[in-house]
């Protein structure tokens, strides 16, 4: 492939910056403080379902006390109506009687009510708990939250700031970078991790140890000043530099 002797110095430069944008990513994943925040990530998506269960039950039993109450006030008002009756002395004796039954079935519907309400209660008062309980939860992980992203900031200004550099000398340099060529380097860098060229000197790849059969070298040792070899056994581009 022809490339311009500009351009492979380019290249070269570039995947230098890319190695370097690497280390400095690996840097910032390693501190202790990126694994406490994915733990209280995790912790935070846990506490909103729970929250989201929680006030789902608060809700159902504050649906049920009100549901109870109105029946206790339907009833209390047929009882008020019918004491007033049967006080009055309104009706034959028979009727009287009868009334005075129906009272005394109201007076156990009206325990019963009383007693569910208070059960009802009980358990939309201990829903609201588990709700408040889940916030004071949710609001101190997030407190921890801030306090390591404070850390990590700390730890990682030069880190972070170096990486900014980096980032934007490497969209400086593949804006300069001939397109097709720097097309085949980000496919081999994707396809290797990371590495997308090599820099051959005389028999040597630099950065590493490779033994290479004698038909590469030889290709690589009959590169033009104006060529670089696509190699297969490295899955990376090779480029010769003058002292090769």
């Amino acid at each position: 492939m022809k490339a311009s002797k500009a351009d492979q110095v380019k290249l070269l430069e570039l995947q230098q910056v890319d190695t370097r944008i690497l280390q400095l990513r690996a840097a910032r994943s390693k501190h202790p403080a990126v694994k406490v925040l994915d733990a209280l990530e995790g912790r935070k998506a846990d506490l909103e379902r729970a929250k989201v269960t929680a006030r789902s039950a608060a809700t159902d039993a504050n649906r049920e006390v009100k549901r109870v109450e109105n029946d206790l006030e339907r009833l209390t008002s047929r009882q008020d109506v019918m004491s007033e009756r049967l006080a009055a002395g309104e009706g034959s004796h028979k009727d009287l009687t009868a009334m005075q039954h129906e009272l005394n079935q109201m007076a156990q519907r009206r325990n019963v009510l009383e007693n569910e309400l208070i059960d009802v209660m009980a358990t939309f008062e201990a829903a609201q708990e588990t709700v408040s309980e889940l916030d004071r939860q949710t609001e101190a992980v997030g407190t921890d939250e801030q306090a390591s992203i404070a850390q990590l900031q700390d730890a990682m200004g030069e880190v972070e700031a170096e990486l900014k550099e980096k980032l934007a000398k490497r969209d400086e340099l593949a804006g300069e970078i001939d397109s097709e060529l720097l097309d085949e380097y980000e496919y081999y860098r994707e396809r290797t991790g990371g590495i997308g060229v090599y820099e051959a000197k005389g028999r040597q790849i630099v950065g590493m140890v490779v033994d290479l059969p004698e038909s590469e070298w030889h290709d690589i040792t009959m590169l033009a000043e104006d060529e670089v070899l696509m190699s297969d056994e490295l899955e990376a581009i090779i480029v010769k530099t003058s002292s090769s």
